[in-house]
């Protein structure tokens, strides 16, 4: 799978909020970095802390720009809060030769 397909298909999970569709993206030994430094690694410690966000009424995100590499890609993104707010982040993906997500690593703009 291409690393712009590979977003597309994790944004639109996310708005979906869609844990299957979504944990399908990501290689077993996997690893996500929050903003604020919180990691999770493995698939099943990923798994937790999306269905965690889902459940606190996660942001709706609007990628705006994508950077594609060979095997990672970076988006920028706007990402609207329950109570109306917005976010912008920028969240970097990085592939493993199967076209799996193995690191995730978000980026917010103060």
């Amino acid at each position: 799978m291409s690393p712009e397909n590979v977003a597309n298909r994790y944004f639109a999970s996310i708005r979906a909020k869609d844990i299957e569709a979504l944990m399908v993206l990501y290689a077993e030994d996997a690893a996500f970095t929050l903003p604020n430094g919180k990691s999770f690694s493995g698939k099943d410690d990923i798994r937790q802390m999306h269905l965690a966000v889902f459940a606190a009424g996660s942001p709706t995100p609007t990628p705006l720009a994508m950077i594609v590499g060979q095997s990672s890609v970076a988006v920028e993104i706007e990402a609207r809060l329950a109570d109306g707010s917005v976010r912008h982040t920028a969240n970097f993906y990085y592939l493993n030769p199967d076209g799996l997500i193995r690191r995730v690593g978000v980026y917010m703009r103060g």
